[in-house]
Order: C-alpha cells, then sequence, then structure tokens
C-alpha cells in the first residue's frame, strides 16, 4: 500500500529532468553511491542520506534546481517511500525496494506525465544499493519518513503522538490514508506479497482520539507541477489515488499555453470591424433552401445530462457508426 494524497513535485525538479534524463540519473547514481560509502565506512543512514544530499546538490542547482526545491522534493519522496516501505512486508530485499521507489516516483508525476526511463531505471537501482548497504525496508521506512506527528508523516496517531499503523501491516491502515500501487506498476511485475490480496484490504476506519498530522507544505513562492485545484474538487482514480478533474487539467494546460491563469473565465478577443460587417451580411442573407432557419446559434442542451459539458456533447457524432466507442 501507498501513502495518500501524494505531496505534488517541484517543478523544477520536474523541468530538470525532462531536460536531461540521463543526467538527472547520473546524478542519483553517483548520490547512491556516495551512501554506499559512508555506510561502508561506519556511517548510520542519516549520514549516508546527508552524504547523498551533498553530492547531488550542487549538480542539481547547475541543473537549474534550487536548494530549497531540492530539499522539498526530498521531503515529498521520503515521506510517500518511507509511508510504503513501513507497509511492505518486512524481508522487502533490493528488487522490492526498488520496485516501490519506482511506482512511488510515478505516482508522484503531474496526471498523463510520465517519469522518464533512465530515472526509472536509477531508482530501482537506487532500492538495490541501499539493501547491499545492509538497510533492512522497515529501517529505511523510518529514516525516511517525518518523524510521527510532523507535517507529511503519512499515517494516524495517538494522543501519545505513536504511529497507529504496525510496520508491514498494511490492512491495519485506514482506507483514507493508503491506496494500492497500480496495477501496471513495477511493485504489480514483482506481484506477491508487493500486492493486496484479492478483494483488497479490510481497513478499518479511522480510530477515535487519533490525529492525522498536517500535510507536507512547500516553502512559499514555490511552483509546484501539475495544475492548481480547480472547484470540483479532488477526483479519485480507479486505484484510489488523487487526480485531476476535467476542468483542472484543461486550465493547467492553457495556464501552461499561455500563461494566463486557468480560474478567471477567458473573454473572447474584441471583433474587428470587418468582422462585424462580415457578420452582419452572413446573418442578412437569404435563408438556404428548405425554410428559414434563422441564423445559425449555440447548440441546444435540450436532452442533455445535467452534468454533461455542451462543449462535449458533439464528441462522436461525425461518424454515424458510433458501435466502436467505448461507452
Amino acid at each position: 500500500m501507498f501513502p495518500t494524497p501524494m505531496p505534488e513535485m517541484p517543478q523544477e525538479i520536474m523541468d530538470a529532468a525532462s531536460a536531461n534524463p540521463e543526467g538527472f540519473a547520473d546524478c542519483i547514481a553517483g548520490g547512491m553511491e556516495a551512501f554506499q560509502t559512508t555506510m561502508a565506512d561506519g556511517g548510520d543512514m542519516g549520514a549516508a542520506f546527508e552524504a547523498m544530499g551533498d553530492f547531488m546538490g550542487p549538480i542539481m542547482e547547475e541543473m537549474g534546481v534550487s536548494t530549497e526545491a531540492f530539499d522539498a522534493a526530498g521531503d515529498a519522496v521520503g515521506a510517500v517511500v518511507g509511508g510504503a516501505m513501513h507497509m511492505a512486508p518486512g524481508d522487502a530485499g533490493g528488487a522490492e525496494m526498488g520496485a516501490i521507489m519506482q511506482d512511488c516516483v510515478e505516482m508522484m508525476m503531474p496526471e498523463g506525465v510520465d517519469c522518464p526511463g533512465p530515472i526509472m531505471d536509477a531508482m530501482g537501482d537506487m532500492g538495490q544499493g541501499m539493501a547491499d548497504a545492509g538497510c533492512g525496508c522497515h529501517d529505511m521506512a523510518g529514516e525516511m519518513m517525518p518523524d510521527p506527528g510532523e507535517p507529511g508523516f503519512p499515517f494516524p496517531c495517538d494522543s501519545g503522538g505513536e504511529c497507529m499503523v504496525p510496520p508491514g501491516d498494511p490492512g491495519a491502515c485506514p482506507g483514507e490514508c493508503c491506496q494500492p500501487p497500480p496495477m501496471d506498476g513495477a511493485c504489480a511485475e514483482i506481484g506477491g506479497s508487493m500486492m493486496p490480496p484479492e478483494g483488497g484490504h479490510d481497513h478499518p476506519p479511522m480510530p477515535p482520539g487519533c490525529e492525522m498530522p498536517p500535510p507536507m507544505e512547500p516553502p512559499p513562492d514555490m511552483e509546484m507541477a501539475g495544475p492548481p485545484a480547480g472547484d470540483m474538487g479532488p477526483v479519485t482514480g480507479p486505484m484510489g489515488d488523487p487526480m485531476e478533474g476535467p476542468g483542472d487539467m484543461a486550465g493547467g494546460a492553457l495556464e501552461g499555453a499561455l500563461g494566463g491563469d486557468p480560474g478567471q473565465p477567458s473573454e473572447p478577443p474584441p471583433m474587428s470591424q470587418d468582422d462585424a460587417m462580415a457578420q452582419a451580411m452572413d446573418q442578412a442573407a437569404p435563408p438556404p433552401p428548405g425554410g428559414d432557419q434563422g441564423p445559425p446559434g449555440p447548440p441546444s442542451d435540450a436532452g442533455m445530462d445535467p452534468g454533461m459539458d455542451p462543449a462535449m456533447d458533439d464528441i462522436g457524432h461525425d461518424d454515424p457508426d458510433d458501435s466502436g466507442m467505448v461507452g
């Protein structure tokens, strides 16, 4: 199981990864070598992660990623991967930890955007490298997640600040706090204990008296990847992962293409004098054969489903045979 909701990736990370995926992957691999070297020299996981960050930070900065964005991405990935490893089997090895990291990163990408292949390979190698360094799955989870009760900690805590989801027991996680791995992801390829049982876990409700830590907030003025939330509110996909609604996706596309604010309704551009005269002449022209149908107007919404967007009403109507369309 994986935590939900997923925190967003900073836009600077997305831009750097898409501009130079091979260089981004090489940076991850070099950071993993620094992690393993520190562990081999007797350091603990905290020191190993610090060495990893010291190696990767300057390279990321050369790729256009600020220190604030790099730290925010590290915190977000740590919370998600740590939460997933916390619920994974305690004997999960390098391949399993790598698959968790690959699925987490893929699920943190904006809707419709795939993580580049070299970076997915590097995340898989990172999981194996951590296992080779002697790190257990649940030990990694505790090191990567924020402390219980801190912002971004993915599980509810009791009044004493203790996590209420035991390690390795995904069925004990309240349903609103977790989601299954994607059916076509890296964990699904491994199968077995890496996927929920048939029919899913019997998740309990949120226990009384528990407290859910606040969400992880990005640094102020940092642009996050993905379109902003719209008026429709969060939409849950078939796997339980948050998805953007149609208005959110369209708004994000417009904002990226035009640099405008998708939350504000756009006004049509002013009509030129020539266009206005042409429109007046069209409206004054004799009616076509078959009677006076009047000037063309907006399509009627009669018979339309109340929730249907009028702009979507003509989809698939150009072809008289719609038998091949999915209903």
